[in-house]
């Protein structure tokens, strides 16, 4: 008689949630490291654009010295606003790392479930079979004893 696990279906689900958590955990961190980068680029790109007026303060007209520094105010509110974004970013990391802890939890809780009920089923075979080699010693026994000489 081979094991036969009661709560399979429940254990096989909660290995597919535990992967969908696994799947979304990966798809924040993704969206997480891509905001860093857009964070990251147009933090050097404003740098590149202040360090070039600086170069070029004594040999530029008041229109293009207006135009940077618009330019430079347009780069910090999207800097701010990308900061922003990736702050959400992390929050959603958290709460997806959050989800995948507890998603593993409970997997494991199951799969340790059945490893106790497997265990419990070795034990019950190895009860059976020492029955059943009992009772073939008995009546071995009994045959040897009762049979004449």
């Amino acid at each position: 008689m081979s094991f036969i696990y009661s709560f399979q279906k429940i254990l096989d689900m909660k290995e597919k949630e535990k992967e969908q958590a696994e799947i979304s955990y990966s798809k924040s961190m993704q969206a997480l490291h891509r905001e860093q980068k857009r964070l990251s680029d147009l933090v050097k790109n404003k740098q590149q654009v202040e360090e070039r007026m600086v170069r070029k303060e004594e040999t530029i007209s008041l229109a293009e010295l207006k135009t940077n520094y618009e330019y430079v105010g347009h780069l910090q509110r999207m800097i701010v606003q990308a900061n922003e974004t990736k702050v959400q970013a992390e929050k959603d990391v958290e709460t997806k790392q959050g989800i995948l802890s507890e998603r593993a939890m409970d997997q494991k809780i199951w799969e340790k479930l059945k490893e106790h009920s497997f265990e419990k089923y070795k034990e019950r075979m190895l009860q059976r079979e020492q029955k059943e080699l009992d009772e073939i010693a008995v009546a071995r026994y009994y045959r040897q004893r009762v049979k004449p000489h």
